[in-house]
């Protein structure tokens, strides 16, 4: 319980940090442009931002045994390989968006987003799994889930690369 009520507060966060993130020169309904005073120049030291990567939190399992003779927990370590090799996929693909992005605050945009798909993820597979809550099964489900996820995900972000050229 205390997982799902971190993972729904973890969507929470995420999701309030992308509606806060406006686009460039968008301005709240009614509200003028923000302006800034003459003689004032940007921060002396801004915060460097860099491409988003993803820290899975579990140590993951090997992936043994022949695919119909696996055990739960040799299929859930399959899973987690999986998890880890799109990982790698997704983080090389964030690396090449973040860098055709224009502006810090286009990439503050990208950031939140890929914030708010992990949680997302997180929320997700972690409902997928609840129909199995309590067996050995419920991993191996959540784990399932994270590597389709991961999948989708990274033809999202192929196709988000594709529109630069």
């Amino acid at each position: 319980m205390l997982i799902r009520l971190s993972a729904l507060l973890a969507l929470a966060a995420a999701a309030a940090l992308l509606v806060s993130s406006t686009p460039a020169g968008a301005t709240s309904a009614g509200a003028a442009p923000a302006r800034t005073m003459p003689g004032a120049g940007a921060p002396a030291r801004a915060a460097k931002l860099s491409s988003p990567v993803i820290h899975e939190s579990f140590t993951p399992l090997p992936c043994t045994g022949a695919p119909a003779q696996r055990t739960t927990l040799q299929m859930e370590g399959c899973a987690e390989q999986q998890i880890l090799a799109s990982d790698r996929h997704i983080d090389s693909l964030n690396r090449s968006i973040f860098g055709k992005l224009f502006d810090a605050p286009a990439r503050r945009r990208f950031i939140a987003a890929h914030s708010a798909w992990l949680a997302y993820r997180h929320a997700y597979c972690l409902s997928e799994s609840d129909v199995f809550e309590g067996g050995t099964e419920a991993g191996v489900v959540f784990a399932d889930c994270v590597a389709g996820v991961n999948s989708q995900h990274v033809k999202d972000l192929q196709r988000f690369l594709a529109s630069f050229r």
